[in-house]
């Protein structure tokens, strides 16, 4: 912990995932001076536990695929250029799980401009018959990254401080955590319990594991099918991994079943390939969060009690501009990236610099304030 230098920072950023750990590496490149917070530690939540798969979104066209093609295509360079020795570059296949995913991955195919060619024969003599036999796509070019390595790295030189923040507070324009200070605060806490009353926020938590683990199987390129096969920056270590419990939260008391979530993981792997000499090496748990709408969040947030005072009639379904609501000064949300984190995440601290260096208004999409007025009308 920084001893020397309590305050006044520039930026305090509260969470150290991928979201807070990219943030504060851009924000500082920028020139300002930052202090991350986290009580746990650098990604030692859901990012740490992420395959950190540098892949596109398979969807439809919309505003989401607009958005993750930008981010995709930003996020290799990113990692490539500044985080090289924590980036592994092969090419990637994903392969639909279900006949409803193979409509997309077909649509995809036909419009996306990501170079992708056919399998070729040494992974197909790979793939299991299930495999062989869903629609699919193969990109000449993916990427994974070592999620704890690069989070750590990006953070390198950064005032880091491993404190529980038990509440917010700005006097004189500048926001409180403990003993620091700063004009500028950045909640990037992912699922984890809110610090504001912030309760229109629509997120969701989805638990992920991985494996690491030896195999016998080569591993040529990274694989997206029922769970995420690939081979890592570690020589020889293969990584086995999901985004796939909705329903655990490590908020309910109850403990997570390792040994039964391992035994998914290999099990859904199977469907694949066949993975022989299989020896498991560690596993890595955490909790991601999503946003209900599938969109990632950047932004102000609203201060939900000060805007019913001041539009009482909201509760009734009453239409507000959004930028008449009452926001906290100065504060700004990154969160929602889901299974997609360390995509977004150059994509949204790049977004985020141009605010808070260069006064550049966000993208009214991503902001959180698209929740409130639903909330809002619930409130009567």
């Amino acid at each position: 912990m920084p001893t020397s230098k309590i305050s006044p920072y520039d930026v305090i950023i509260i969470g150290a995932g991928i979201n807070g750990c990219c943030s504060a590496y851009t924000l500082s490149q920028a020139g300002l001076n930052v202090a991350l917070i986290d009580q746990e530690g650098i990604a030692a939540g859901g990012s740490g536990a992420a395959g950190a798969f540098i892949s596109p979104k398979i969807s439809k066209s919309g505003e989401l695929k607009e958005i993750m093609e930008i981010a995709h295509a930003e996020s290799l360079h990113f990692y490539t250029t500044y985080f090289p020795n924590f980036t592994l570059v092969k090419p990637l296949l994903h392969i639909a799980n279900s006949p409803k995913e193979g409509e997309k991955v077909e649509s995809f195919k036909h419009e996306t401009h990501i170079k992708h060619s056919n399998i070729p024969h040494k992974i197909q003599t790979l793939l299991s018959d299930e495999a062989l036999n869903m629609p699919s796509i193969y990109f000449d070019i993916g990427a994974v990254v070592d999620a704890q390595g690069v989070c750590g790295a990006m953070v390198e030189g950064i005032d880091f401080y491993p404190i529980k923040v038990e509440n917010l507070i700005q006097t004189d324009g500048l926001w409180q955590v403990g003993e620091l200070r700063a004009k500028h605060l950045v909640l990037a806490i992912g699922a984890y319990p809110k610090l504001l009353p912030i309760d229109y926020v629509g997120l969701r938590g989805i638990w992920g594991h991985r494996i690491d683990s030896e195999t016998s199987t080569h591993i040529p390129c990274i694989l997206h099918h029922h769970v995420s096969i690939s081979p890592t920056t570690k020589e020889g270590i293969v990584a086995i991994g999901a985004t796939h419990d909705v329903h655990y939260s490590p908020f309910s008391g109850e403990v997570y079943d390792m040994e039964q979530g391992r035994a998914g993981l290999l099990e859904k792997a199977s469907k694949t390939l066949k993975l022989n000499n299989i020896n498991i090496l560690k596993d890595y748990t955490g909790l991601r969060s999503g946003s209900n709408d599938y969109l990632p969040m950047l932004g102000n947030l609203v201060n939900a009690e000060a805007t019913l005072e001041k539009y009482p009639h909201l509760r009734h379904g009453q239409a507000v501009e959004a930028s008449e609501f009452v926001y906290y000064p100065n504060l700004t949300m990154i969160n929602g990236s889901g299974g997609y984190g360390f995509v977004l995440a150059p994509y949204l601290s790049k977004r985020l610099a141009e605010l808070l260096v260069e006064g550049e208004e966000l993208n009214p999409i991503l902001s959180p304030s698209r929740f409130f007025p639903r909330w809002a009308k619930r409130q009567s």
